[in-house]
């Protein structure tokens, strides 16, 4: 799952750090714009004519593309533990985001630096009986210190790296956000070499984080191989999957991409991938130490499918469906009656879009 519930839980270790964010921003740009091609709309099929045709992010410097990001995500999760005391959550978040892409350079090796700003944002989040509301559009919420983590990121530009196939390899300027972090310390504070240090580390770690939940959703990696119409890439993988903190369960990974060709929406020539991934156990039962643990109903997948502009590698427009459901079942063997029952069901959908 994507994780947009982040920012709710993360907290700047340092109190002189808090920027008293919104006080002094500006309302946010306006949210809104049409898609730049219409998916549902049939388009004309272009043939690939050179067998050795590859995707390259190169994009022109100075080009300027706004995003518009929606993920929706709900949840189930039980916990039943030895005791018979039983946790239960249930959560649906809504995400809405705005953001701008801009091309500050390519580099001779064929990186691109990228510059990114958040212009809007809206959250709608329902945990149980709890319930919140955010909207970059509302002045209040903007003032509210229960959402200095979005307040601190809109409006503030900050860079990235990549290298010719899309991929994000480093944070080049966080500077902005630096000085957001910094804004309330006192002067005889904030030139300390020691605060001025955790300031870069912790606007890192934001932009980090941001990075993983809503840029990598506007990134597209290029194939390395060359495309060639209805070919299908497979890749197998073996992790630990999380199923409860601390708690995780070995599964492989099958992962696919196919190439559907491409294929001409207005003044657009757009590579369409699709990719699935499915994640089946190594084992049902693992019978080590003095416990057995045992998963059940278990289901794991994913699938996307994902236009990137043939002349440039931007991504044009993406949505992506995911699903995992399984019960996990903790058994003691000193004491066969203690055992702990985890049960999870949840699903995500995304799309991201260019927008005019």
């Amino acid at each position: 799952m994507t994780t947009h519930r982040i920012f709710l839980s993360l907290v700047l270790t340092s109190s002189l750090l808090f920027a008293q964010c919104g006080k002094k921003d500006a309302a946010p740009e306006h949210a809104g714009g049409k898609a730049v091609v219409d998916t549902n709309q049939k388009a004309e099929l272009v043939k690939i004519a050179d067998a050795n045709h590859h995707l390259f992010f190169h994009p022109v410097v100075g080009t300027i593309g706004r995003y518009h990001i929606v993920d929706r995500m709900t949840r189930t999760f039980s916990d039943q533990m030895p005791d018979g005391k039983i946790t239960k959550q249930t959560v649906t978040n809504t995400t809405d985001f705005y953001v701008r892409q801009t091309v500050k350079s390519v580099g001779k090796d064929s990186s691109v630096e990228l510059t990114y700003r958040v212009d809007s944002i809206e959250l709608r989040s329902e945990r149980d009986t709890m319930k919140v509301h955010y909207s970059s559009g509302k002045a209040a919420d903007r003032k509210d210190d229960r959402f200095h983590e979005f307040n601190l990121l809109l409006g503030k530009e900050f860079s990235i790296s990549t290298n010719k196939y899309g991929d994000p390899d480093s944070i080049t300027d966080s500077k902005n956000v630096e000085s957001a972090l910094l804004a309330s310390a006192p002067d005889t504070i904030r030139t300390k070499p020691e605060v001025k240090a955790k300031a870069t580390q912790l606007a890192k770690e934001l932009i980090g984080q941001v990075i993983n939940s809503y840029v990598m959703h506007i990134l597209a990696h290029s194939p390395t191989r060359a495309l060639v119409k209805d070919t299908t890439w497979h890749n197998v993988s073996e992790v630990n999957l999380e199923v409860a903190r601390g708690l995780s369960f070995p599964v492989t990974v099958d992962a696919s991409e196919t190439v559907h060709g491409l294929e001409k929406r207005g003044d657009k020539v757009l590579a369409v991938l699709e990719d699935h991934t499915s994640s089946t156990p190594k084992q049902t039962v693992i019978d080590e130490g003095e416990a057995k643990a045992t998963v059940n109903n278990f289901a794991a997948s994913s699938r996307s499918v994902t236009r990137i502009e043939d002349a440039t590698g931007l991504l044009v427009h993406r949505t992506t469906e995911e699903k995992r459901s399984f019960t996990f079942l903790i058994e003691s063997k000193q004491h066969p009656s203690e055992k702990r029952l985890i049960s999870q069901d949840g699903s995500e959908t995304m799309t991201a879009e260019l927008i005019e």
